[in-house]
């Protein structure tokens, strides 16, 4: 189904089995593959790679003070100009359609992985590109070494009846 460039295409549903886990079921090399070829398929690589950069705020203009002749004094601030509306898949957004785009590549990288915060805990303070750096960085190098160091970290993890359920999960 094309799209007639009003309504964006959904982000895809992922199934379970094919969602990332960290390496145990499922290795980093065909989830990130899959990530990108949704990216491409939206226009929102640029987003994960660096190429659309967030823009910067709007300056808005100084207020306006107004002296009558009676000494009485008016501050007005002017009316921010309106942003001019850019492609859906422009290469120089504005800062709301950044925003929102950065949101939508967000929820497509989400939707590949299983419960994302589990495996990055500050997920939603990151922007895309941050994300799927991180994502990279942490589980990119060698899938079989990867799975086996997850594993490692997942068994060293013991539950003592000294510790909070709290801390516990922290250490996880």
């Amino acid at each position: 189904m094309a799209s007639n460039g009003a309504i964006l295409p959904p982000i895809p549903e992922v199934s379970a089995d094919l969602k990332f886990d960290g390496g145990v079921r499922v290795s980093w090399t065909p989830v990130k593959r899959r990530i990108i070829n949704s990216l491409k398929t939206q226009g929102l690589v640029g987003y994960t790679d660096g190429t659309i950069p967030k823009p910067p705020l709007p300056i808005s203009a100084p207020p306006i003070t107004v002296t009558a002749p009676d000494g009485s004094t008016l501050t007005t601030t002017p009316p921010a100009a309106a942003a001019a509306a850019t492609a859906v898949f422009s290469t120089n957004p504005s800062q709301e359609e950044w925003v929102f785009q950065n949101d939508r590549a967000k929820g497509i990288i989400k939707s590949h992985v299983d419960d994302l915060p589990s495996l990055i805990t500050d997920s939603d303070l990151k922007n895309a590109k941050e994300l799927f750096d991180t994502l990279k960085s942490v589980y990119g190098g060698k899938d079989g070494m990867q799975k086996v160091l997850t594993m490692r970290k997942l068994r060293s993890c013991i539950f003592t009846s000294s510790d909070s359920i709290d801390a516990f999960f922290k250490r996880l």
